[in-house]
């Protein structure tokens, strides 16, 4: 197992706000200002809003959230994407509150193994449990740790075998920041915060079972 190969291959960012009424003809023009910059192939109307979606990823707007999923290929380059997109839904909207931002991270560390990751977690991160599951029965392809932190946001950190793929370990870090703000800006150093976090402290930590 080699923590350099720990790659990040999805985000997920999303802002919360009060409710307001979103109408068809705000969503088409909202659409059709945004694929001015980047081009999503479909809009779907919703009871509630509306999403519009590429192979690689979407976005939500909706009467409370607007929500970016995407695959990753340059951390910084979908960080601007979300950026400038929310920038541009928040001035069609006249958002001028957020209660909530949220970001997902997942990444994938691959292992030496066709079944690396369950040993790897069972076996060096946690041993003297692999004693113990004998009790729960047959069938077990793995288990997986959920670790919750408050710091300077709430975290609550995944790490498991992937399971449809044992030769992957799947690493989830999810982080909310239940305060208030007005200006988009303020999430820039949020999102950065929690991609170095990844390859920082999490990467640290599954160094500490390299080898063991």
């Amino acid at each position: 197992m080699n923590p350099e190969l720990l790659t990040l291959r999805r985000l997920t960012v999303g802002l919360l706000y009060p409710p307001r009424v979103i109408n068809p003809v705000d969503i088409n023009r909202i659409y059709a200002r945004i694929t001015e910059r980047y081009p999503y192939q479909t809009l779907q109307h919703l009871p509630d809003g509306a999403r519009m979606a590429n192979p690689d990823g979407d976005c939500f707007i909706q009467q409370n959230r607007m929500q970016i999923n995407e695959n990753v290929l340059h951390f910084g380059a979908v960080k601007e994407k979300c950026l400038e997109l929310f920038e541009l839904i928040q001035g069609h909207l006249n958002i001028t509150q957020f209660m909530t931002f949220g970001i997902k991270l997942v990444a994938f560390l691959p292992m030496d193994e066709a079944t690396g990751a369950a040993q790897f977690i069972e076996n060096q991160m946690i041993p003297h449990l692999t004693e113990k599951l004998y009790i729960l029965g047959e069938g077990r392809q793995g288990v997986g740790l959920r670790i919750v932190l408050h710091r300077d946001g709430i975290y609550e950190l995944k790490i498991e075998p992937f399971f449809g793929d044992l030769s992957q370990l799947y690493v989830e870090v999810d982080v909310q920041h239940p305060s208030p703000f007005s200006s988009i800006s303020v999430i820039e150093p949020k999102m950065d915060s929690a991609y170095n976090y990844l390859f920082g402290e999490i990467k640290d930590f599954l160094s500490m079972f390299k080898g063991h």
